[in-house]
């Protein structure tokens, strides 16, 4: 029996977005949390830990926004109520246990938090407390990512509300307008001002680019161009290859004042530009681990393995000195068991309630896991 050609065709970009599963974005997230932990691991130069936030950043901007347009296209509007639900069902039970957790941790070891940290960890607002006070090394540093991540939830689906009414070019060219903004305003910062690294690694307003990239590229998944342009971009399994040697020279190789200036821009765009481009590969035997279950396992627990990732290190160094590598694969280990049983203790019980919130014709089972580490 004959094949026709049409069976034989790839889907076009388009249509993996608007199907049921996105492929390989599980596989990104569990990229970028082990780029995050190999590089606090290793302390390496040559690992660019700080990409894998990034990352997250990109993708998170990405899949909310296609969760917001799912749903305006259903439905006519967004419920700003179920979403701020859904998203604290989601998000809230771990980061408050882990923020319990670690706070029950200093004391017995006699580190005592200060009434600013303890504020600005469950105030969501470790990022500005960082930024302000040259990045400390504390038990919470790492959760200035999910600060900068929640001031986003709370504030994009009001201004996305505010977009639906004008058309998706306008709304296109609003995006690139706050990404150019926020450029500019780092830059000055950084490069004129002498505002130190930490403000402008840490702040939500200089780096709500990388989320507003992922939010542009939702919207661009929808035109009809778009397919045009990724077949020219992602027709071979090399090509990923290209963008990934390109970001790692733009960001491990390039001067600190391009990196603090335009590099984290530059580097968010060509995340967007993976993400494209592994999605529409992801068949292809180079990419197809992306979507193997132990990948998308690791993806699930990305959450809960980001927020714990610092206490699996110690672990590891409390089992003794057994070099870098050992070491490294045992705070791997300790923190794989620290995260599922966050994950299974924890969230999931949450996410059967989340489900309550959930409207099925518009929100596809696979754009209803984390959007942030």
């Amino acid at each position: 029996m004959e094949t026709s050609q049409s069976e034989h065709q790839p889907l076009s970009f388009r249509q993996i977005v608007a199907s049921p599963h996105l492929p390989a974005l599980d596989g990104l997230r569990a990229v970028a949390v082990f780029t995050v932990m190999i590089y606090h691991y290793t302390e390496s130069p040559w690992v660019p830990g700080d990409l894998g936030v990034s990352l997250f950043f990109v993708i998170s901007g990405f899949l909310i926004t296609l969760l917001l347009l799912r749903e305006l296209n259903a439905t006519r509007t967004v419920s700003l109520r179920q979403f701020y639900a859904r998203r604290t069902l989601r998000i809230f039970p771990a980061y408050y246990a882990y923020i319990l957790f670690s706070l029950s941790i200093d004391w017995i070891r006699g580190h005592r938090w200060t009434l600013g940290l303890f504020l600005a960890a469950i105030g969501y607002v470790v990022n500005y407390y960082n930024a302000l006070n040259g990045h400390p090394v504390t038990s919470v540093a790492h959760a200035w990512s999910l600060a900068d991540e929640e001031q986003f939830y709370l504030i994009w689906p009001m201004i996305f509300l505010v977009l639906a009414s004008r058309t998706a070019r306008t709304t296109q060219r609003i995006l690139i307008g706050v990404v150019i903004a926020v450029v500019i305003w780092r830059s000055y910062l950084y490069l004129i001002r002498g505002v130190g690294a930490a403000y402008v690694y840490n702040a939500f307003d200089t780096r709500c680019d990388n989320l507003a990239i992922g939010c542009l590229l939702a919207f661009l998944s929808g035109e009809q161009g778009v397919s045009h342009w990724v077949r020219a971009i992602a027709t071979k399994a090399w090509m990923p290859f290209v963008t990934l040697a390109v970001l790692y020279i733009s960001r491990v190789l390039a001067p600190a004042k391009y990196h603090y200036s335009v590099g984290f821009t530059v580097d968010a765009i060509l995340m967007a530009l993976l993400i494209v481009q592994v999605m529409q590969l992801t068949s292809q035997p180079a990419w197809s681990w992306l979507n193997h279950p132990v990948t998308r396992f690791f993806g699930a627990i990305s959450y809960p393995l980001y927020l714990y990732h610092g206490w699996g290190m110690s672990v590891a160094t409390h089992l003794g000195n057994h070099g870098v590598a050992v070491t490294t694969m045992l705070a791997i280990a300790a923190s794989t068991c620290l995260a599922c049983g966050s994950y299974y203790c924890v969230e999931r019980p949450f996410l059967r309630l989340k489900r309550r919130f959930e409207r099925r014709q518009s929100h596809p089972s696979a754009l209803l896991g984390a959007t942030q580490p």
